[in-house]
């Protein structure tokens, strides 16, 4: 099997890389430079149709949506980390669901906050005002689960706590101040101390430089 990871300094796709890196697969990356449109280029559209990042080649096969594609790359490995190993198909639906919150309520509230031209096409005010009550409530939410456990699934890191980082760091670089959430600052201090995301962060901050 063959892995390529199309990724993006600073964007979504680091929590993909991260999960690489947790699991130490053997992959394949490839830097888009979205601040140039690279994305939006007829090479990338030809294979992403989606012209976003990540995207994840699997022995030529498209797989996109960082939900679709961590679930993906826990099956890979025997033991993976990344999710409770859970048999029960109602535990297994509530681990989706957290992923599918975080994706789907908790990212796009990120993205009204820091890039909220990309929602409308008149003033932004309302968009961003929007994005930070809605981001606000999400984070709330993190902060009363995280009071009663190191990461959000007890005592084991998982993927999950790596999208909801970013998500929340991802929203400070836009302005979103997070000093009413201290839980959330416990949180982002002890998570980037691990060695998969101190490596994903070299690798973005190499790939930032060329």
């Amino acid at each position: 099997m063959t892995l390529k990871l199309f990724f993006a300094p600073g964007a979504c796709s680091g929590v993909t890389l991260n999960a690489l890196e947790e699991l130490n697969l053997d992959y394949e990356r490839q830097r888009i430079q979205i601040h140039k449109g690279e994305q939006k280029s007829e090479s990338y559209l030809a294979l992403n149709p989606f012209g976003k990042v990540p995207a994840l080649l699997v022995d030529g096969e498209l797989l996109t949506e960082n939900g679709a594609i961590l679930i993906y790359l826990n099956s890979l490995v025997p033991g993976s980390k990344l999710f409770p190993n859970v048999e029960d198909a109602y535990q297994l639906s509530c681990i989706y669901s957290d992923l599918f919150w975080l994706s789907g309520t908790v990212h796009p509230a990120v993205r009204q906050v820091c890039m909220p031209v990309h929602f409308t096409l008149e003033d932004t005010k309302g968009v961003v005002e929007k994005g930070r009550l809605t981001l606000d409530l999400a984070l709330k939410i993190a902060e009363q689960r995280l009071e009663k456990s190191t990461w959000w699934y007890g005592e084991q890191w998982s993927i999950v706590d790596t999208y909801l980082h970013w998500c929340y760091t991802r929203a400070q670089r836009g302005g979103f101040a997070l000093d009413a959430y201290p839980v959330l600052r416990a949180h982002q201090l002890l998570l980037e101390k691990a060695p998969s995301f101190l490596r994903r962060q070299q690798i973005e901050a190499d790939a930032a430089q060329d």
